[in-house]
């Protein structure tokens, strides 16, 4: 494994894919990120395969992970792999996550439901069933851009935990947070940021001591990891995205907003 992009006294960065970094790994306690949602491919063949400029793949207005009328391209990935593909891709990524997991880890793992055509695809299958999922929790987005007349706009996405059986939350009392999590978006120079409370209220009611994120895009969960004082691991493999993680981490600037004293009750 090559030497870290960015190490400081609590984060280690690595510049590189989960396939080559995560087998170095072992005794996290969570894990939480985002994997790319694929969004220009289509889980079922008669709707087409996406490529670039027609309008198969379940009418997606993405290209490379962004709208086809402009704004903000992934850096090194083009979100429309076949999709045997890309489910062969995360079931590899999540066997990779679950052994590095400590006998009482958890991973919580962000991806959401699509309106494809005129049927509803869920991500259950990018998970292998035979990973324990112990909880789905709804991230409630402060509204949705997908307006269609086959379906009401989606406005939420989910986080999957998957743990281990000796996984626990924090205290009785971080139960208390609920399975809905209300978190506006999250303006960002990367295409598909989530917003710094969710790997913070994770962190928060789990107590970690090692925390990791796989995808690690911007930084957002190793910020995160950093302001609670936990130490965190992030596998990046596009290096414009591993120099936007640096220059977060490397600002004094930086820290975690939410709403008031919500977790002081979950201590």
């Amino acid at each position: 494994m090559s030497e870290p992009y960015y190490r400081d006294e609590l984060v280690t960065l690595y510049h590189g894919t989960a396939e080559d970094v995560l087998p170095t790994l072992s005794g996290v306690d969570l894990i939480v990120t985002s994997p790319p949602y694929n969004l220009g491919g289509s889980p079922w063949p008669a709707l087409g395969h996406w490529k670039p400029g027609d309008g198969s793949g379940g009418k997606s207005k993405w290209r490379n992970g962004s709208d086809a009328g402009g704004g903000v391209h992934y850096d090194a990935h083009e979100d429309a792999l076949p999709w045997p593909e890309y489910v062969y891709q995360q079931h590899v990524v999540w066997r990779l996550m679950w052994a590095t997991l400590s006998d009482a880890g958890a991973v919580f793992w962000n991806h959401k439901t699509r309106v494809i055509g005129a049927r509803l695809w869920k991500p259950d299958e990018l998970i292998p069933a035979d990973l324990p999922v112990r909880q789905e929790i709804i991230w409630a987005r402060s509204g949705g851009m997908n307006y269609s007349p086959t379906c009401y706009v989606p406005t939420h996405e989910r986080i999957y935990v998957v743990a281990k059986d000796g996984w626990r939350l924090k205290s009785k009392g971080a139960s208390g947070l609920g399975d809905v999590w209300r978190m506006h978006q999250t303006p960002s120079d990367h295409p598909a940021p989530f917003p710094i409370d969710l790997p913070s209220r994770a962190i928060e009611t789990t107590g970690p001591c090692l925390v990791l994120d796989p995808y690690a895009g911007s930084g957002t969960t190793l910020s995160a990891a950093r302001s609670a004082g936990v130490p965190s691991i992030g596998v990046e493999k596009s290096e414009r995205y591993c120099e936007m993680a640096a220059a977060r981490l490397c600002s004094t600037e930086h820290s975690i907003h939410h709403d008031g004293s919500l977790f002081g009750a979950y201590q």
